[in-house]
């Protein structure tokens, strides 16, 4: 049975991990956006799905994470002069990627 620690990484890490998602994957829009994606700021929301109660036993499963990116302005317009909608579907799997398997949470 996996178990999960819950825990998230400080959001300085996401980004540098993001970033080096981001310069994997060679070509436009990626190594532009790696050139800017640790100026951003990091929120990290997690999703209370199944809170513990007396009398049941405790199940580890993967947790509901709202992860939400802010950068200026300037930043953001580039982003979506740069991203279609089958890059962000491929920004998110990247975002996804970066936060460790054992945290236990799904973007």
């Amino acid at each position: 049975m996996p178990s999960y620690t819950y825990e998230l990484q400080d959001p300085r890490v996401f980004l540098s991990n993001l970033r080096k998602n981001f310069l994997e994957m060679e070509g436009d829009p990626w190594s532009e956006l790696a050139t800017f994606v640790l100026s951003g700021h990091v929120e990290y929301l997690p999703v209370r799905i199944n809170p513990m109660r007396s009398g049941y036993i405790y199940v580890y499963q993967k947790a509901k994470l709202n992860l939400t990116l802010y950068f200026s302005e300037r930043l953001f317009n580039r982003m979506v002069e740069l991203l279609d909608e089958e890059k962000i579907k491929m920004f998110k799997a990247m975002a996804q990627s970066s936060i460790p398997e054992r945290a236990g949470y799904i973007v």
